[in-house]
């Protein structure tokens, strides 16, 4: 009896801890959010994602705000001519030597059945989070 509830422990553990790293911040699970705040025209969530360094006399705010219409404008006029994002695939992930950045392929498919492939830039910003990567 002992044994049964040790490893029904061990394996209710095992089931937790295997949960808890696929929902890890990585550089794939960032991508597909990204794609999802887009899909879903979240603009506001999409640029959350966006590691943006403070400009002397423009707070992090301010930046986002002015990023958001930008790409609420942007974004949403080339998905619009496309009709939206129907579905995408991750094809790779590839992290740099040092693992501060990574670059994820993805395969975008269009609501007019048209494809694209895209690669997203992501880095880890000072608390070791993965965000997009908006340098250049």
């Amino acid at each position: 009896m002992r044994k049964t509830i040790l490893g029904f422990i061990a394996v209710v553990a095992m089931m937790l801890i295997t949960w808890s790293c696929g929902t890890a911040n990585t550089p794939t699970s960032v991508a597909e959010k990204a794609l999802e705040y887009i899909q879903d025209k979240n603009y506001e969530g999409y640029v959350d994602l966006i590691q943006i360094e403070e400009k002397e006399g423009q707070n992090i705010e301010e930046q986002k705000a002015q990023l958001t219409a930008l790409i609420s404008e942007k974004l949403g006029k080339t998905f619009d001519k496309k009709q939206g994002i129907k579905s995408w695939e991750i094809v790779s992930e590839e992290l740099s030597e040092d693992g501060n950045k990574a670059t994820v392929k993805v395969n975008i498919t269009f609501g007019d059945d048209s494809t694209e492939e895209q690669k997203l830039k992501t880095i880890k910003d000072a608390d070791g989070n993965w965000k997009l990567d908006a340098g250049k």
